[in-house]
């Protein structure tokens, strides 16, 4: 088949450039053509199309730097089949849905402007009302989300994070190890509230300022021993040919500053092997940012998308009786966090460091070079100067917020919301009540009502009055100037867009086709099945968005849970978990395409360590729902809700069946 589709390209490449008479030369031996040689005989084609006409190899390029406009009128048009052939709701259904995928795929428009398509396809085949439709792009789950972003928006304004993040390298030291360890836990703590994007942006280039403390201080002024350049940083390749930003793949990421690229030139055979040594180190920390980014946002139900794309779904597709909330998704993901940053550390100093590895003999660090390092993160410290006010007051306003979503409903205990009406408070609730008082709450303490005020300081013209207003007004703690900057809207109208495809699934009965068609899967165990499922979503996750890949796959889950009397959670964790482990490319995720940007490390090296890393936090995804989903969710018995929640495929009022439809017509003008 592949084979087949080279083919194709290749005439139509041939076609374009004038050579209409060329085909392609087919093996003519007993064996079944593979994808290798195709593609070798491909490329080899199209260079030399290149090198004989020019003009036209440019005008293909050209046509593929605008596919867009090609692409997207014709993905309709192949699959128009589709609502013919199956001309009811789930037809209808199934036709958007596998069009919004393929458009989440190639992003070939923007992600969020994909997940707009349900307000106008639904209403237009008569799947859902547009009122239904609308209400699922503003559910609780969104405002919880919305509401986490604006806290971490607050925490970035007066550089809270950045103090936490220094004043943990400072404890940690600056031995190689431990200092890849206060990397890696800074990173993962501040991912678990803040965007993933923002945190590596900021943590990188403190690891670069470090890194370069710690090579050899006589390398600087000796010919003989190794040179460390500053070189501009490479583009980053990402998705759609721009920048992601901070949760997911769509809007624009935060900037990169200050970013070095750092080239060993070698010139000494005596240093090569301290070079070689500090090249591995070089290495194993920049990968440690991006990683443990990518695995500290799992820990939390706000910290990465896909968490909230779970929520959203469970809440959709089975009310809010399967309570995920902040609280118990923290019981499952905390635990899997930790083993999974804790492995990836053990890994990464296996690969870079040296550690574990009896047979070699280490190179250590010099106490001078650890002494730069360290006085390098205390002169970014001593720069922040004293914890101001604002840094004070955002921090006591972070601890409430985090103290009242762990108690709500801790489940052990009652919570605090037991003095309300059930079901009345949520999460969300609690957060917009935080962002309320970070608006009201001053950035610094109001000392005009005790000091006094003397007569200098009273304005004597309208220019005086003026400039008393800009500098006596204290701002508030958060302004929504600050919050329409940062804030990720892409990725609001993305979780609406997957909240109203579930929405739809449900409706149309598409949800129940499909788990009476996963039957068959039935035949492996739950814990094999499970397994499967995780690793083809964390291969899938590699070249897709991580909410797209969310989006499109859980209510599948969901419905494959139901049909095999599973309980739909004991599937949905676990692949909404491997959603996040893409650790292979620098497409993968925005951290990771930070990390690559700043020229320390090749995707050779990213590939062969993201591969070991995947599987073992795939595995212990799977032994955290086996044994912390037992305790929090008993995912070993198929809850009452999961089975409220079916539906039987019902006619959708509004769905309009185009043959019966055309008969009545008929009928009415005969």
């Amino acid at each position: 088949m592949s084979h087949l589709l080279a083919q194709v390209l290749c005439q139509l490449i041939y076609f374009e450039s004038g050579q209409k008479d060329r085909r392609i030369k087919i093996r003519s031996d007993n064996e079944k053509p593979n994808i290798y040689y195709t593609v070798q005989l491909f490329y080899r084609d199209v260079i030399s199309i290149q090198r004989m006409n020019p003009k036209k190899s440019l005008r293909l390029k050209y046509w593929f730097w605008n596919r867009q406009y090609l692409v997207v009128p014709l993905v309709p048009l192949l699959l128009c089949w589709l609502p013919i052939l199956f001309n009811d709701p789930i037809g209808y259904t199934a036709y958007i849905i596998i069009i919004m995928a393929i458009y989440w795929c190639l992003e070939i428009i923007p992600l969020a402007a994909t997940a707009l398509l349900p307000i106008v396809l639904f209403p237009l085949f008569g799947v859902l009302k547009s009122d239904d439709v609308c209400r699922q792009y503003l559910k609780d789950t969104n405002v919880l989300f919305f509401g986490g972003l604006m806290v971490a928006i607050a925490i970035e304004e007066w550089n809270l994070h950045r103090r936490i993040a220094l004043r943990v390298l400072l404890l940690v030291g600056t031995k190689p190890v431990w200092l890849m360890f206060g990397f890696m836990i800074t990173t993962a703590f501040l991912s678990m509230w803040m965007s993933n994007t923002a945190t590596t942006a900021m943590m990188i280039p403190i690891a670069n300022a470090v890194l370069v403390q710690l090579r050899d201080k006589d390398s600087e002024n000796t010919k003989d021993d190794c040179l460390v350049e500053e070189c501009p940083p490479h583009d980053a390749t990402m998705k759609n040919g721009e920048a992601n930003s901070g949760y997911e793949k769509n809007g624009t990421a935060d900037t990169i500053e200050d970013s070095v690229e750092i080239v060993v030139k070698p010139t000494n055979h005596g240093e090569e092997e301290r070079r070689r040594h500090y090249d591995r180190m070089v290495k194993g920390i920049t990968l440690a940012v991006p990683y443990a980014a990518n695995i500290g946002g799992t820990a939390t139900v706000t910290g990465t998308a896909p968490n909230l794309v779970l929520s959203n779904q469970i809440d959709s597709l089975y009310g809010s009786e399967a309570n995920v909330s902040f609280s118990t998704w923290m019981m499952i993901g905390l635990p899997c966090m930790l083993i999974c940053l804790l492995l990836a550390w053990l890994w990464l100093q296996f690969l870079f460091l040296d550690s574990f590895k009896f047979w070699k003999k280490k190179v250590p660090q010099t106490k001078e070079q650890e002494d730069r390092a360290q006085e390098t993160i205390q002169k970014q410290y001593a720069e922040l100067g004293p914890m101001s006010f604002a840094e004070k007051a955002v921090l006591v306003h972070f601890v409430i917020l985090v103290a009242l979503w762990l108690t709500r409903d801790p489940k052990f205990v009652p919570g605090w919301a037991a003095f309300f009406i059930p079901k009345f408070v949520t999460d969300s609730t609690t957060v917009i009540a935080i962002c309320m008082a970070l608006f009201c709450f001053p950035s610094e303490p109001m000392s005009f009502l005790w000091q006094p005020i003397t007569w200098d300081e009273i304005p004597t013209s309208k220019e005086e009055n003026r400039v008393a207003k800009q500098t006596k007004t204290i701002p508030p703690l958060l302004n929504w100037r600050s919050v329409e900057r940062k804030m990720a809207w892409g990725v609001i109208f993305l979780l609406g867009g997957g909240a109203a495809m579930a929405e739809a699934c449900k409706a149309s009965g598409l949800s129940s086709w499909l788990g009476g068609e996963l039957v068959v899967f039935g035949s492996l165990a739950p814990g094999v099945m499970v397994l499967i499922i995780s690793f083809i979503v964390a291969a899938f996750t590699e070249i897709t968005s991580n909410t797209a890949t969310a989006i499109i796959f859980l209510p599948i889950f969901a419905e494959l849970a139901v049909g095999l009397g599973v309980n739909p959670l004991y599937i949905m964790i676990p692949a909404t978990l491997s959603c996040s482990y893409a650790f292979m490319l620098p497409v993968a995720t925005p951290p990771n395409a930070i990390a690559f940007s700043h020229g320390t490390i090749s995707v050779m090296d990213m590939a062969k360590t993201g591969f070991m890393l995947n599987i073992l936090c795939v595995l212990v995804a799977n032994m955290t729902i086996s044994t912390f989903g037992v305790w929090v969710f008993d995912v070993q018995t198929f809850p009452s809700w999961a089975e409220a929640g079916t539906t039987v495929a019902p006619t959708t009022p509004g769905a309009i069946n185009c043959s019966q439809y055309t008969q009545e017509m008929y009928t009415a003008g005969a």
